[in-house]
């Protein structure tokens, strides 16, 4: 008696070829995740980059304004954190600042006078000052900083000191 002998079939998927398919499946969605991650983190970043570069030139303006409208105001070579926008009197903060920004005068530098002689002492009442300012959101991912050169906002008598 002769019994047939069964044809193996072929057609079908192994376990192996399975689990191949779903490890290349699985790389290749967490790589289309990663960059779309990696868009929005940037987004984000040259969003707050962009916001507090904006923020920091309504910053200097609201120095400016302050000195220029309160002359007894000026600190002859301002140290660092004179100008912090939470010393500033309330009206001259910019009304739209938005909350999580923070600003300061991280820095000043008297500059020399045009003759190269910044003064005996090398800084008079009526020196120019280099100052730094620097907006920063609470993460730290949006960071600017803005050089302004202050000087005097009035001479002569009608100034006081």
């Amino acid at each position: 008696m002769h019994v047939p002998r069964r044809t193996l079939d072929d057609q079908g998927v192994t376990l192996v070829e399975t689990l191949v398919a779903i490890v290349i499946l699985g790389i290749a969605g967490v790589a289309v995740l990663a960059g779309f991650q990696m868009s929005v983190t940037a987004s984000d970043y040259h969003r707050k980059q962009t916001t507090g570069g904006s923020y920091a030139r309504s910053y200097a303006e609201a120095i400016q304004q302050y000195l220029v409208e309160t002359p007894s105001a000026w600190v002859p070579c301002v140290p660092a954190g004179t100008y912090d926008l939470g010393d500033l009197p309330a009206s001259y903060v910019p009304s739209n600042w938005p909350d999580g920004y923070v600003a300061s005068q991280i820095g000043s530098t008297p500059q020399v006078a045009y003759d190269g002689d910044p003064g005996a002492a090398g800084c008079s009442v009526d020196t120019a000052v280099l100052v730094r300012l620097e907006v920063r959101s609470q993460d730290n991912r949006g960071v600017e900083t803005l050089d302004v050169v202050l000087q005097r906002p009035c001479g002569g008598v009608e100034c006081t000191s």
